[in-house]
Protein backbone atom coordinates (compact mmCIF):
# COMPACT_ATOMS: atom_id res chain seq x y z
CA UNK A 1 0.00 0.00 0.00
CA UNK A 2 1.58 2.78 -1.04
CA UNK A 3 1.74 6.50 1.10
CA UNK A 4 -0.54 7.76 -1.49
CA UNK A 5 -3.25 5.29 -0.82
CA UNK A 6 -3.20 5.85 2.99
CA UNK A 7 -3.76 9.51 2.12
CA UNK A 8 -6.53 9.53 -0.04
CA UNK A 9 -8.46 6.97 2.86
CA UNK A 10 -7.75 9.48 5.32
CA UNK A 11 -9.04 11.75 3.24
CA UNK A 12 -12.35 10.20 2.33
CA UNK A 13 -12.65 9.45 6.54
CA UNK A 14 -12.19 13.34 6.49
CA UNK A 15 -14.85 14.00 4.23
CA UNK A 16 -17.30 11.67 5.27
CA UNK A 17 -16.36 12.74 9.12
CA UNK A 18 -17.73 16.89 8.06
CA UNK A 19 -20.23 15.22 6.44
CA UNK A 20 -21.80 13.52 9.55
CA UNK A 21 -20.94 16.93 11.43
CA UNK A 22 -23.37 19.22 9.21
CA UNK A 23 -25.65 16.56 9.30
CA UNK A 24 -25.95 16.70 12.82
CA UNK A 25 -25.73 20.20 13.14
CA UNK A 26 -28.71 20.32 10.90
CA UNK A 27 -30.84 17.96 12.93
CA UNK A 28 -29.95 19.43 15.94
CA UNK A 29 -30.84 23.23 14.65
CA UNK A 30 -34.20 21.85 13.22
CA UNK A 31 -35.04 20.18 16.64
CA UNK A 32 -34.37 23.33 18.36
CA UNK A 33 -36.12 25.20 16.07
CA UNK A 34 -39.32 23.00 16.21
CA UNK A 35 -38.98 23.01 19.86
CA UNK A 36 -38.89 26.76 19.68
CA UNK A 37 -41.88 26.82 17.81
CA UNK A 38 -43.83 24.22 19.92
CA UNK A 39 -43.93 27.08 23.22
CA UNK A 40 -46.55 28.52 23.84
CA UNK A 41 -47.17 32.55 25.35
CA UNK A 42 -49.27 33.41 27.50
CA UNK A 43 -50.90 37.29 27.23
CA UNK A 44 -53.52 38.29 30.06
CA UNK A 45 -55.06 41.83 29.92
CA UNK A 46 -57.06 43.05 32.78
CA UNK A 47 -59.15 45.81 30.93
CA UNK A 48 -60.65 43.15 28.72
CA UNK A 49 -60.37 40.35 30.94
CA UNK A 50 -59.41 37.76 28.19
CA UNK A 51 -56.23 35.36 28.11
CA UNK A 52 -55.24 33.68 25.82
CA UNK A 53 -52.05 30.89 24.64
CA UNK A 54 -50.51 32.06 21.28
CA UNK A 55 -47.30 30.74 19.61
CA UNK A 56 -44.21 31.83 21.62
CA UNK A 57 -42.57 32.96 18.50
CA UNK A 58 -45.58 34.61 16.64
CA UNK A 59 -45.66 38.91 16.55
CA UNK A 60 -48.39 40.37 18.55
CA UNK A 61 -50.06 43.51 16.95
CA UNK A 62 -51.99 45.96 17.89
CA UNK A 63 -55.19 46.48 15.57
CA UNK A 64 -58.19 48.99 15.59
CA UNK A 65 -60.88 47.03 17.35
CA UNK A 66 -59.21 44.04 18.23
CA UNK A 67 -58.28 43.32 21.99
CA UNK A 68 -55.61 40.72 20.33
CA UNK A 69 -53.78 40.12 17.21
CA UNK A 70 -50.60 37.73 16.49
CA UNK A 71 -49.17 36.74 13.22
CA UNK A 72 -46.78 34.24 12.15
CA UNK A 73 -43.62 35.68 10.66
CA UNK A 74 -42.30 32.50 9.37
CA UNK A 75 -45.71 31.60 7.60
CA UNK A 76 -44.51 33.42 4.09
CA UNK A 77 -45.61 36.98 2.50
CA UNK A 78 -49.05 36.47 3.19
CA UNK A 79 -48.70 35.00 6.98
CA UNK A 80 -51.35 33.62 9.42
CA UNK A 81 -52.89 35.58 11.99
CA UNK A 82 -55.30 35.10 15.08
CA UNK A 83 -57.16 37.93 16.12
CA UNK A 84 -59.82 38.31 19.06
CA UNK A 85 -62.78 41.19 18.70
CA UNK A 86 -65.19 41.47 22.19
CA UNK A 87 -68.41 43.43 22.19
CA UNK A 88 -70.79 43.19 25.14
CA UNK A 89 -74.13 41.47 24.68
CA UNK A 90 -77.14 41.20 26.76
CA UNK A 91 -77.06 37.99 28.95
CA UNK A 92 -80.39 37.03 29.01
CA UNK A 93 -81.23 37.69 25.38
CA UNK A 94 -81.25 34.91 23.26
CA UNK A 95 -77.86 33.40 22.51
CA UNK A 96 -77.86 32.19 18.55
CA UNK A 97 -79.22 35.81 17.36
CA UNK A 98 -76.11 37.45 19.82
CA UNK A 99 -73.54 35.41 18.40
CA UNK A 100 -74.56 35.77 14.69
CA UNK A 101 -74.91 39.64 15.22
CA UNK A 102 -71.30 39.33 16.42
CA UNK A 103 -70.27 37.70 13.27
CA UNK A 104 -71.99 39.69 11.32
CA UNK A 105 -70.31 42.71 12.76
CA UNK A 106 -67.24 41.57 12.31
CA UNK A 107 -67.91 40.74 8.52
CA UNK A 108 -68.70 43.85 7.94
CA UNK A 109 -65.97 45.58 9.44
CA UNK A 110 -63.02 43.17 7.60
CA UNK A 111 -65.58 43.37 4.23
CA UNK A 112 -64.58 47.25 4.15
CA UNK A 113 -60.89 46.59 4.39
CA UNK A 114 -60.13 43.60 2.39
CA UNK A 115 -60.27 43.05 -1.13
CA UNK A 116 -62.82 40.96 -3.02
CA UNK A 117 -64.48 39.51 0.82
CA UNK A 118 -66.75 37.00 0.62
CA UNK A 119 -68.98 35.56 3.45
CA UNK A 120 -69.51 32.31 2.82
CA UNK A 121 -71.58 30.52 6.04
CA UNK A 122 -73.10 30.91 9.31
CA UNK A 123 -73.51 27.76 10.98
CA UNK A 124 -73.89 26.46 14.37
CA UNK A 125 -69.90 25.15 15.92
CA UNK A 126 -68.98 23.11 18.18
CA UNK A 127 -69.31 23.45 22.02
CA UNK A 128 -66.37 24.93 24.05
CA UNK A 129 -66.12 24.14 27.17
CA UNK A 130 -69.97 22.78 26.92
CA UNK A 131 -71.41 25.91 25.62
CA UNK A 132 -72.90 26.61 22.30
CA UNK A 133 -71.11 28.83 19.33
CA UNK A 134 -71.38 30.05 16.19
CA UNK A 135 -69.08 29.79 13.19
CA UNK A 136 -68.59 31.96 9.70
CA UNK A 137 -66.59 31.12 7.25
CA UNK A 138 -64.73 33.54 4.73
CA UNK A 139 -62.46 34.21 1.29
CA UNK A 140 -60.30 37.58 0.82
CA UNK A 141 -57.86 38.57 -1.55
CA UNK A 142 -54.45 39.93 0.31
CA UNK A 143 -53.04 42.16 -1.74
CA UNK A 144 -49.34 44.32 -1.13
CA UNK A 145 -50.13 47.88 0.04
CA UNK A 146 -47.36 49.28 -2.11
CA UNK A 147 -48.98 48.98 -5.68
CA UNK A 148 -45.66 48.94 -6.86
CA UNK A 149 -44.99 45.89 -5.44
CA UNK A 150 -44.07 42.58 -7.70
CA UNK A 151 -45.95 40.75 -5.27
CA UNK A 152 -49.02 38.41 -6.53
CA UNK A 153 -52.50 38.57 -4.61
CA UNK A 154 -53.34 35.40 -2.53
CA UNK A 155 -56.42 34.20 -1.85
CA UNK A 156 -56.87 34.02 1.91
CA UNK A 157 -59.22 32.01 3.91
CA UNK A 158 -60.71 32.34 7.71
CA UNK A 159 -63.11 30.80 9.90
CA UNK A 160 -64.77 32.99 12.51
CA UNK A 161 -65.67 31.50 16.00
CA UNK A 162 -68.10 33.54 18.26
CA UNK A 163 -69.20 32.36 21.87
CA UNK A 164 -70.27 34.27 25.11
CA UNK A 165 -68.85 34.57 28.10
CA UNK A 166 -69.79 37.01 31.13
CA UNK A 167 -71.54 38.88 29.30
CA UNK A 168 -69.49 39.35 26.27
CA UNK A 169 -68.93 37.98 22.59
CA UNK A 170 -65.72 37.02 22.35
CA UNK A 171 -64.82 36.57 17.70
CA UNK A 172 -61.90 34.73 17.36
CA UNK A 173 -60.88 34.90 13.91
CA UNK A 174 -58.09 32.89 11.90
CA UNK A 175 -57.11 34.31 8.48
CA UNK A 176 -54.71 31.98 6.71
CA UNK A 177 -53.31 30.86 2.84
CA UNK A 178 -55.85 28.98 1.13
CA UNK A 179 -52.92 26.12 0.70
CA UNK A 180 -51.76 26.05 4.35
CA UNK A 181 -55.26 26.65 6.35
CA UNK A 182 -56.35 23.12 6.88
CA UNK A 183 -53.15 22.75 8.98
CA UNK A 184 -53.48 26.17 10.64
CA UNK A 185 -57.43 25.51 11.46
CA UNK A 186 -56.22 22.75 13.69
CA UNK A 187 -53.95 25.07 16.10
CA UNK A 188 -55.97 27.64 15.88
CA UNK A 189 -59.30 25.27 16.98
CA UNK A 190 -56.77 24.95 19.91
CA UNK A 191 -55.89 28.46 20.65
CA UNK A 192 -60.04 28.77 21.00
CA UNK A 193 -60.47 26.41 23.74
CA UNK A 194 -57.79 27.38 25.60
CA UNK A 195 -58.78 31.17 26.05
CA UNK A 196 -60.36 32.42 28.85
CA UNK A 197 -62.40 35.24 29.27
CA UNK A 198 -63.55 37.56 32.31
CA UNK A 199 -65.33 40.11 33.65
CA UNK A 200 -63.32 43.19 32.34
CA UNK A 201 -61.62 45.36 35.37
CA UNK A 202 -63.30 48.30 34.45
CA UNK A 203 -66.83 46.50 35.00
CA UNK A 204 -67.53 47.12 38.62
Amino acid sequence: MTLQTVRSRRDRWSDWAVIALLVVALLLGWAVMAAARGQRATLADPDTGLTVEYPRDWLVQSGEGVAFRAVDSHSGAWPTAYEVRLSPIDASAPLTPALTMALNNASLTRGRQSTAYRLLEILPGDDVDGQPTMEATYALVAEAEDPLSQRLPAVMLGLDVALARDGQAAVFSLVAPEDSFADAERSFRAFVRSAEIAPPASLP
